[in-house]
């Protein structure tokens, strides 16, 4: 700009109101490219691999949480696809848990894995009271609680996985010995399919390991 006789006149080149010179191109400068969007199908492709049997319930993990802070086109397409795999998956699981809960063979492997559990916890049991003098008031002081400090499972699922709690154990009065069992396919106690610890003679001589009737 400059004075002129008084007058505020524009520079030569940039006709009208001054501020229109702030716009205009500078000479020998390139023109403005707008980027190039990122593309959206490895997102997409992520998500679609969630509907695999199985394994597609970590794509769509990922893909879901990809999809969140994503600014490729079509993340929130990826995103439904990724949820609807994750549902897909765990309706499939629980169909299967369903279907297969009164299945012999699935039976067989409970009732062994339950076995294994409580004769685990058997040997933990007298070992804890042969260090500190008694046995511990219940299974969550055995482990520790609230964090376990112990890798032992005292949860019961003989009555399937939706039905899941402590094994029963009960400490006698005198505290000398303990009664430990899980409950079996029904559910319930002092049934004829409660599961006990099978524990070999040489182990079983020297616990104080003692069913009730």
């Amino acid at each position: 700009m400059s004075l002129t006789g008084g007058l505020l006149t524009a520079p030569i080149g940039c006709p009208g109101k001054a501020a229109s010179c702030s716009q205009a191109p500078r000479p020998g400068s390139r023109p403005l490219v707008p980027s190039k969007p990122k593309p959206s199908w490895p997102l997409l492709l992520l998500a679609a691999l969630s509907f695999l049997p199985g394994i597609g319930f970590f794509f769509a993990s990922a893909a879901v949480a990809w999809a969140l802070v994503s600014d490729r086109p079509r993340a929130r397409i990826a995103l439904g696809l990724g949820a609807a795999g994750a549902l897909l998956q765990i309706v499939a699981i629980v169909v299967l848990i369903i279907t297969l809960r009164d299945d012999p063979a699935m039976r067989r492997a409970t009732r062994a894995t339950t076995v294994a559990d409580l004769n685990r916890l058997v040997v933990a049991l007298d070992r804890y009271k042969a260090n500190s003098g008694r046995y511990p008031a219940t299974l969550q002081e055995l482990v520790g609680y609230p964090i376990p400090l112990r890798m032992l499972n005292i949860y019961d699922q003989s009555a399937g996985p939706f039905h899941v709690r402590p094994y029963l154990y009960r400490l006698a009065a005198d505290g000398r010995s303990f009664d430990l069992r899980a409950l079996g396919p029904d559910g319930r106690l002092d049934t004829p399919d409660d599961i006990h610890p099978e524990l070999p003679d040489s182990l079983a001589a020297h616990s104080g390991y003692r069913p009730s009737e």
